[in-house]
């Protein structure tokens, strides 16, 4: 469903007047359009690692430069991810990944040095304090590929035809969630614990399928 059709759905499950354009709403399906982007983010926030908000990143290293800024987007990093890739004739390696204490121990004096001499392709990946990606030793030339994952925010939805990050066979979860915060609105108590409940049953069905899910296929 995109977000017109998950707002009239909400609105029908509580008897309201349907709407034609998001742009246009007043009183309670104003509000309907604000409880499904506050629904998205609601499930959203709720895990850390759903596999729908995952995307693949890379970036090509500056000679000299250790750090590099994060994706303005990234929720969370996946640290276990980093690999490096000297030229397309070579294949990637892994990065090691180190706390930031540990690379004050272990590599800040030799990447600190102005010998440019212990500039030479990134072994290791770090975060810093400020939330950058740090590469050790200092790359020596601006042609290493760095990839990695990360997990990502969500935009609200905005127009009529804006679809949900979260897949459609879970778009009920959303619409459960906006239909409590429509019974909460309306001081309905007994119909927004309904709702509650629906919409926690749904989660948990989306922790199931996509979080807990087995990678290979039991013997019978």
């Amino acid at each position: 469903m995109n977000y017109l059709q998950l707002c009239n759905a909400v609105l029908r499950e509580i008897n309201e007047v349907e709407i034609t354009n998001v742009a246009s709403t007043r009183g309670i399906q104003t509000s309907v359009s604000d409880f499904i982007n506050k629904a998205q983010r609601d499930i959203i926030n709720s895990e850390i690692e759903w596999p729908f908000t995952v995307v693949s990143q890379s970036f090509t290293t500056t000679a000299g430069t250790a750090e590099y800024a994060r994706e303005s987007d990234a929720k969370t990093i996946n640290y276990d991810s980093f690999t490096v890739q000297e030229s397309a004739s070579t294949a990637e390696k892994k990065l090691r990944y180190l706390s930031f204490n540990e690379y004050l121990d272990r590599r800040n004096e030799a990447d600190t040095n102005p010998d440019t001499g212990s500039r030479a392709l990134p072994e290791f990946i770090y975060k810093t304090p400020d939330q950058k990606l740090g590469l050790s030793p200092v790359p020596d030339v601006s042609t290493y590929t760095v990839r990695y994952y990360y997990y990502k925010t969500v935009s609200d939805m905005s127009s009529n035809t804006d679809t949900p990050t979260i897949p459609e066979r879970f778009h009920d979860v959303i619409v459960n969630r906006a239909r409590y915060y429509a019974h909460m609105l309306r001081s309905d108590v007994q119909f927004s614990q309904l709702a509650l409940r629906d919409y926690t049953e749904g989660l948990s069905r989306m922790r199931v399928e996509l979080i807990n899910r087995k990678d290979y296929m039991r013997a019978v």
